[in-house]
């Protein structure tokens, strides 16, 4: 499978919320973790995001695609920011 990398970002950084768009790339909240996925719906107050799972434990920001697709709709509150789309770093 293919790991991709995702660039760092800020926590801090303030989220204006209509300035999200489908096929924006997104870090959102989860149980005291965050994931990278991509807005593929905007319903709302809601926005659906086809997420990507960590490719190791220890690695913060190495990713990869879920073996099954990982869709959710989730309150766009969740967001923690705007982030740039990850760029493959390994193939296995």
């Amino acid at each position: 499978c293919i790991h991709y990398h995702i660039k760092s970002h800020s926590y801090d950084e303030v989220v204006d919320n209509y300035d999200i768009g489908v096929n924006n790339w997104v870090a959102v909240r989860f149980e005291d973790e965050w994931f990278p996925g991509e807005v593929i719906e905007i319903i709302g107050e809601d926005i659906k995001v086809n997420f990507m799972i960590r490719a190791r434990q220890q690695s913060v920001n190495h990713f990869k695609w879920p073996l099954n697709t990982d869709c959710q709709r989730i309150p766009i509150a969740s967001i923690i920011s705007k982030i740039s789309p990850p760029y493959p770093i390994s193939s296995r």
